[in-house]
């Protein structure tokens, strides 16, 4: 009689059980390969690759600054006798802007006027008396020690009246700083102080600030890289340069490339610069915050291809070419397939929703420009059809009212 451990037993089932899993693992595998090698097409928008001509162009941000600011302060101590504008008008450079009491300067001018009039009759003496002496020293009636103090005497007398000339001009001046006029021609700012006060040489506050708004400036820097070409725009008459507006990116003015600092500020890596525009309509308002567009170069052909169709790889930017398939729609109207293939691009600028390329896609290519996330290497796609607009819905049609007979 044979007996049969139990051990044995198990060691038979545990490898019949390893080979049916290995079986099943075997053929499972085949059909998920299967499988991923029969994944559908994916339904994506494409675009073809066009040539536009693009220039290198600077976008940065920029400040609106006045191109002259005048804080107008008094030039004489005095009490506010009159205000000749209104906050916020706009001035023409010498119109009167206050008035300080002038009624201590004015009688400082009438003394002087008064002193020199005196000076003028002394000297007129001093003359007469020398004239006298110099013809009584010849009949020996007169000392000529006598003949010298005279003549002495009438120099002295003149250049008193030099003198007084002198405070009478000296008061006149004092007499003007109480008459305050625009230095420039500008838009008022808000009153330092108001009728009645008194003001002084050495007060901080100033009566008022002048801002030159037209023409005006915004102020941005220029990367060092790009300090040359922005260079040769100035050199070249400034350029064109646009400042758009920082929400909507429309264009607000154009003028042009007026000053770029001569040292890179080592705090940004970035070189000052300042574009001058005429302001019709003072569109510009400073302390406002624009994006400043300027080309850095002449225009050359370039590959575009929209925004969404550029991703940022690990190592470059790229883009997803579609190569053609097997002519022929396929069902529901949709286009041809193909695979898609990853390139990498050069990209040379971006403006305007658009991105221009330096290397990397031929024009007349065909890209994705949806769906990217969803994409990986040698996938097939069919490209969507282009967009129709849609027919407004029709409203849902209402059912009659019933009709029955009156209760």
């Amino acid at each position: 009689m044979i007996t049969r451990s139990p051990i044995g037993r198990l060691a038979g089932i545990s490898a019949a059980t390893l080979l049916l899993f290995a079986c099943s693992s075997g053929e499972g595998g085949s059909a998920s390969g299967a499988g991923a090698a029969k994944r559908p097409p994916q339904l994506v928008s494409a675009q073809i690759a066009a040539i536009e001509n693009y220039a290198p162009t600077l976008i940065a941000l920029g400040t609106v600054t006045p191109s002259q600011s005048v804080a107008v302060r008094p030039r004489a101590d005095g009490e506010i006798v009159g205000i000749a504008f209104r906050e916020g008008d706009n001035v023409r450079a010498g119109q009167l802007l206050f008035k300080l009491d002038a009624r201590q300067a004015r009688a400082a001018v009438a003394q002087a006027e008064a002193e020199v009039k005196g000076a003028i009759a002394a000297e007129r003496r001093a003359r007469l008396d020398y004239e006298r002496a110099e013809a009584l020293v010849a009949k020996g009636f007169v000392s000529a020690a006598a003949r010298d103090l005279a003549r002495a005497n009438a120099y002295a007398a003149r250049s008193t009246i030099e003198t007084t000339h002198a405070l009478l001009e000296q008061a006149k001046v004092q007499l003007s700083f109480l008459t305050v006029t625009a230095p420039i021609s500008g838009r008022t700012g808000e009153l330092g102080f108001r009728l009645g006060a008194n003001v002084r040489q050495g007060d901080a506050t100033a009566l008022v600030t002048i801002n030159q708004l037209s023409p005006i400036h915004v102020r941005f820097l220029v990367p060092s890289v790009n300090v040359q070409q922005a260079r040769s725009l100035l050199a070249n008459g400034g350029g064109k340069v646009v400042a758009r507006d920082q929400q909507s990116g429309a264009e607000l003015a154009s003028g042009r490339l007026v000053f770029l600092d001569n040292n890179v500020d080592p705090g940004n890596g970035g070189v000052a610069a300042r574009a001058e525009f005429r302001n019709e309509g003072d569109i510009l308002w400073p302390g406002a915050i624009v994006n400043i567009e300027f080309p850095l170069g002449a225009p050359r052909p370039h590959v575009a291809v929209p925004e969404s169709a550029v991703q940022t790889g690990r190592d470059a930017p790229f883009v997803w070419a579609v190569a053609a398939g097997q002519p022929g729609a396929a069902a529901g109207g949709r286009g041809p397939a193909g695979k898609v293939q990853m390139r990498d691009v050069v990209v040379a600028g971006r403006m305007g929703g658009k991105v221009f390329l330096a290397s990397g896609l031929q024009p007349g290519e065909q890209i994705v420009v949806d769906a990217l996330a969803r994409l990986k290497e040698g996938d097939m796609v069919r490209v969507k059809p282009p967009g129709k607009p849609q027919m407004a819905a029709k409203p849902p049609a209402q059912a009659a009212p019933a009709i029955g007979s009156a209760g």
